[in-house]
């Protein structure tokens, strides 16, 4: 049972108020069950669990352990200089591959996140804050192995646990965040609606898990995040992503230090193998 946040389609419009209401009566009489197929549709992510690199072969693996599961990192290089990538929703550190490729060329370590429920790592549902917890592990674990980590260069859901770090998770680090959803929570609401499923549904899924984590899940917007922003802290974004709002991240950043490089014509994903994209992020991270 999966739910596909990178669709566009609709239900028609009486279906969509059928199956709205029988998502919203199956909270209020069976608040349990609703949990349970709430987090099995909306948590689950709609992406290949198998992949390979084209022109690259990992040096080594490790596992971390997270709540829900063990996650697997992918490590190429020798350097000691460390540069973390950190996928999105529904993808796997594959999608990294041409910019591995060239920070190789640089000389420096990277080591590249597969999160919970994608790619090679373990479990079939994950979530925002199980992004953070992940991408904090891995930030723990080479901090703690005395490497240094120059830089975190992370995409769209990637980018958004990211800024979630806490500050000294951040401190000391190039950030390039690339196609970030600024309004992270606004948007998942919003598919959810579209679907035809009610939006009481997700609010339930979400109130639950940051009770898990002794955390609200409102706390992690990014609007709760702005006094991270600084002049390390790079934004790549594209004028037609359609999945994350180009206008969203200028209004973000139109009081703020950190600067935006910006593309046409490659959506949300494509400009992760833009070759002005990863001459940027080199300049930028050799600096």
């Amino acid at each position: 049972m999966k739910f596909n946040y990178f669709q566009d389609k609709q239900n028609r419009f009486g279906i969509q108020n059928v199956t709205r209401a029988l998502s919203g009566g199956l909270i209020k009489f069976a608040p349990k069950l609703s949990l349970t197929i709430g987090k099995k549709l909306l948590l689950n992510p709609f992406g290949k669990r198998h992949y390979a690199f084209n022109e690259l072969e990992a040096d080594d693996v490790i596992h971390l352990n997270t709540s829900l599961g063990k996650a697997h990192i992918n490590l190429f290089g020798q350097g000691s200089n460390l540069v973390i990538v950190s996928h999105g929703w529904a993808d796997n550190s594959s999608g990294f591959e041409a910019i591995i490729i060239n920070l190789l060329s640089r000389g420096f370590k990277v080591a590249a996140i597969d999160h919970i429920a994608h790619g090679k790592s373990a479990g079939k549902h994950t979530h925002l804050l199980n992004f953070i917890e992940t991408l904090n592990a891995t930030v723990e674990h080479f901090e703690q192995s005395g490497y240094h980590i120059h830089a975190i260069v992370a995409h769209s859901m990637g980018a958004v646990a990211t800024l979630n770090l806490p500050e000294d998770k951040l401190a000391n680090k190039k950030l390039f965040l690339i196609a970030t959803p600024i309004h992270f929570f606004e948007l998942m609401f919003e598919k959810v609606n579209k679907a035809g499923i009610s939006t009481k549904l997700l609010t339930q899924v979400l109130e639950n898990i940051g009770a898990e984590f002794n955390r609200q899940w409102q706390s992690l917007c990014l609007s709760q995040h702005t006094s991270k922003l600084s002049e390390h802290i790079h934004f790549i974004h594209d004028e037609q992503d359609k999945y994350a709002s180009y206008q969203s991240v200028t209004d973000y950043l139109q009081t703020h230090k950190s600067p935006l490089f910006t593309t046409q014509g490659l959506g949300h994903r494509r400009l992760l193998g833009d070759t002005k994209v990863i001459k940027h992020i080199t300049q930028v991270i050799t600096t």
